[in-house]
């Protein structure tokens, strides 16, 4: 539907300026002996305000250049923040509270990625007490982590991301380096953010 112009109670279609102002409203006839209004003397101080203003919001929402996003290296939040084996559900619980994180991979002592832990599988062996969420004492990540993990490389492409999450029907996938260490971490989120922001959208049926 297009953008539609009021004026004075009558419609008419919008149609924006080249110049991105704002155009005039219709200013009523005047006769030739008619001296001008308070109102209107004040028009070019008024005029000039209104171009400052319009000058002043058009620098500040300028849509910033964009570059294509093709790889996982272009959308992954990195550095990624991963957890020890030994860490207890409640430890990982408070850290996704805090940093707002969904997943959270699990690294061995020499950093090799072990196993990712998602804020679903916490709320599975939880239980709630006084409207806090509760957990076994002592039961660490490495009781309830994913073991076979399906990851990525910053050289991956997103199509491919996608794919594997639709296929696969999961929410992240860890990045890791060519020493199986994870580096970064991209979910559904950066994907759609990326659509939205980034990525030159083209759509087939």
């Amino acid at each position: 539907m297009p953008v539609i112009l009021a004026v004075n109670g009558a419609v008419e279609s919008y149609q924006p300026r080249s110049d991105g102002r704002r155009p005039k409203a219709p200013r009523p006839a005047r006769h030739a002996n008619e001296e001008p209004s308070d109102q209107e003397e004040q028009v070019p101080d008024q005029a000039l305000a209104v171009l400052a203003a319009q000058q002043a919001y058009a620098q500040v929402s300028r849509p910033q250049p964009r570059k294509p996003a093709l790889l996982a290296q272009d959308i992954m939040s990195a550095p990624v923040q991963a957890l020890l084996p030994d860490t207890s559900l409640k430890e990982a619980w408070a850290l996704m509270k805090a940093k707002g994180f969904r997943h959270l991979p699990i690294a061995s002592a020499d950093g090799r990625l072990a196993g990712i832990i998602s804020d679903r599988d916490l709320l599975r062996c939880s239980s709630t007490l006084d409207s806090q969420v509760a957990f076994p004492i002592q039961q660490t990540v490495s009781a309830i982590m994913a073991t076979h993990v399906l990851t990525a490389t910053p050289s991956t492409e997103i199509h491919e991301l996608a794919r594997v999450m639709l296929s696969e029907r999961i929410s992240a996938l860890p990045i890791i380096d060519t020493g199986h260490r994870p580096i970064g971490i991209v979910t559904i989120t950066d994907i759609l953010r990326c659509v939205m922001l980034r990525a030159p959208l083209e759509l087939w049926t």
